[in-house]
């Protein structure tokens, strides 16, 4: 599939089993690293409703306030970034785009810490409540590939990849994929690896723990679990 194809909503079954909303994104960033001042150079994100239509898309580059780091990789010079916004005039529309929904990035939890480091470096909470991984639910689907690597699904798949490593094109590309995989995924039966991230105050967690203990005493008073 070309970037130019259009693209059809997936099959009811598929909103059916999966009913979650998404926003599909990547980041490309100076390093790999936030923890150590690695920062967003570009983000891009897709809004995907539950039968794999792009609601909306958006994108900026974004100026690190430092070197941009591997420009071999992701083809972002200083020229570029001239004019550029910093992160915190971004982010309370990353903060909109993500509100409800689905967190979705291949190796999802890179993205993730980078997202999480800039937001709170911005003052403005992180929305997403749920994370999903495209190469942990290609793991789950046992494809006949060398490895799980985008460029990889996207070739299995017939998804054209016009330039790796651009936020823009990734997120484009990571939207078809993860179309195939909710698409594999209904057929098998397969349950999505969303995560529960954040959200949850110390009491609800102890709240929670009471009652995963009330209700083991409970199942062991009636003689143990049902088989």
């Amino acid at each position: 599939m070309t970037a130019l194809d259009p693209v059809p909503p997936l099959p009811r079954a598929v909103a059916w089993r999966y009913r979650h909303r998404y926003a599909v994104l990547d980041v490309e960033t100076t390093g790999l690293r936030p923890e150590a001042g690695d920062r967003i150079v570009q983000v891009a994100v897709s809004l995907v409703d539950p039968r794999g239509v792009v609601e909306r898309s958006w994108s900026t580059l974004v100026d690190p306030q430092r070197d941009p780091g591997p420009v071999d990789v992701h083809g972002i010079t200083r020229e570029r970034l001239v004019g550029a916004p910093r992160f915190a005039e971004v982010a309370p529309t990353v903060a909109e785009l993500l509100a409800g929904r689905v967190f979705v990035a291949h190796n999802a939890g890179f993205d993730w810490r980078f997202l999480s480091s800039e937001m709170s470096a911005a003052g403005v909470p992180l929305p997403s409540r749920q994370r999903l991984c495209t190469w942990r639910l290609a793991q789950r689907l046992d494809l006949p590939v060398e490895n799980l690597k985008l460029s990889t699904l996207a070739a299995h798949w017939g998804i054209d990849q016009v330039r790796a490593h651009d936020a823009v094109d990734d997120t484009r590309v990571l939207v078809e994929v993860l179309r195939e995989e909710l698409t594999a995924a209904q057929r098998g039966r397969v349950r999505l690896p969303v995560w529960r991230v954040g959200g949850r105050d110390p009491l609800a967690r102890v709240l929670s723990r009471l009652r995963r203990v009330v209700r083991r005493g409970r199942r062991a008073g009636a003689g143990g679990p049902r088989r």
